[in-house]
């Protein structure tokens, strides 16, 4: 696998005050979508309890949420015409009316429609705000896609023990009306701050028809290629275990319904969990840049598959717990921009935004048929065979990476 590895890619710094600005409301932007992202991921269990339905039903409805959201992306490419700044304004005003909807709702149907109608405008981020970045950034790509994860994990680090108390005093109906509050606020910023885009302004031509566009030509010369092939099967496998899909919906789940802990050690545990979740990607992203993306992304499922099934392994012991979650934060996490990296390096040559918009439809909209899988698994095996089912994804996921690194390079054509 070294032979085909890239070189040691030069890291120069982000080092205008426009970079920066990019950079810093493109992260924060991610972490307030993630307020909504965890702070659900905590009402699961409340929620599965107050309308009397099972996991099963949920993984059912979460799937066709994540199926629909995840597909949509897919579409980043037909707007590609239309400001990161505009897009990414109004998913996140409209995730606070999502979180808002969910809270008031009197059934698991509305419920449900809430759930489907955040997804309808959570889409944006990881395509057009990956493409904005992989353009703006190409040499630092798996550093700064990583910081882009580990935004929607800082996201994530302040809410649950936030909305853990709120849950705890007066409801999960207030805790999701107290979180859209920031969410509407996260749209504003990118409203008043995102700088515009950079390369992939000046790399549209001015031809509206899509079938005269050199980079939607491109896109599909570059879907056919083998290492690109193997990098999206791997994406669909990998989101059996990814730390923001099925990793963020059932450990709340499983410490709250299996292990039966309280409110506040739920909460603390999965703090643990999204913390470290901050600075596992990092810290690949920046050793992935030197030493190679694809080598790196193959250690990083090896050791998420090995902390997902240590996670269900060390029983109700909070300080194992504690250990465990910290492993499984650093590990589980670090897979998604490490492989958004290697796939916009096999992408090279295309529109960053129509090959993301493919990537992200097929890594999170076919692979969030996994939430239905599992939720059936817990349902008739329990979360252990759940968490070792997640960890068997990851190691398949890793095989098929492995695979791609010795896949001949072949560049895309106009």
């Amino acid at each position: 696998m070294a032979a085909v590895q890239q070189p040691a890619l030069a890291a120069p710094r982000v080092s205008t005050r426009e970079d920066r600005t990019a950079l810093s409301v493109m992260v924060t932007s991610h972490a307030v979508q993630h307020f909504y992202v965890a702070g659900l991921a905590l009402t699961y269990p409340l929620v599965v309890d107050t309308f009397h339905i099972s996991y099963g039903v949920l993984g059912a409805v979460l799937a066709i949420a994540g199926l629909v959201g995840g597909l949509l992306q897919g579409a980043a490419g037909l707007m590609s015409r239309v400001s990161a700044r505009l897009i990414l304004t109004l998913q996140n005003v409209g995730l606070g009316i999502a979180c808002a909807a969910a809270a008031v709702v009197p059934g698991f149907a509305l419920f449900g429609a809430a759930r489907c109608f955040g997804a309808l405008v959570s889409w944006p981020q990881h395509p057009v705000g990956s493409a904005y970045l992989a353009e703006r950034f190409p040499q630092r790509r798996a550093a700064v896609l990583s910081w882009h994860t580990a935004g929607g994990s800082l996201g994530t680090v302040v809410v649950p023990l936030f909305t853990s108390a709120i849950i705890a005093l007066a409801g999960w109906r207030w805790a999701l009306v107290a979180l859209a509050i920031p969410l509407a606020a996260g749209g504003l910023l990118v409203l008043a701050k995102l700088p515009p885009e950079r390369a992939a302004a000046a790399s549209r031509p001015a031809s509206s028809d899509a079938s005269a566009r050199p980079g939607a030509r491109s896109a599909w010369a570059v879907l056919r290629q083998r290492r690109v092939l193997l990098v999206l099967i791997a994406s669909t496998v990998a989101a059996g275990g990814r730390g923001l899909g099925t990793v963020s919906t059932f450990v709340p789940a499983y410490l709250q319904s299996d292990l039966k802990l309280g409110q506040f050690a739920v909460g603390g545990v999965f703090t643990v969990v999204l913390a470290a979740s901050v600075v596992g990607p990092i810290a690949a992203g920046y050793l992935a840049d030197r030493i190679g993306r694809m080598r790196v992304t193959v250690l990083a499922y090896a050791g998420g598959a090995a902390s997902l099934a240590s996670f269900v392994l060390v029983g109700a012991n909070l300080a194992a717990l504690f250990g465990a979650g910290l492993a499984l934060g650093m590990l589980a996490y670090a897979e998604s921009p490490l492989l958004q990296a290697v796939f916009a390096d096999a992408a090279t040559g295309a529109d960053q935004r129509t090959t993301f918009g493919f990537f992200f439809a097929i890594a999170y909209g076919v692979g969030a048929l996994w939430l239905a899988l599992l939720g059936w698994v817990i349902d008739v095996l329990g979360f252990q065979a759940a968490f070792f089912t997640m960890a068997g994804s990851f190691v398949v996921a890793g095989i098929l990476v492995a695979l791609a690194a010795r896949a001949p390079e072949t560049a895309p054509t106009s």
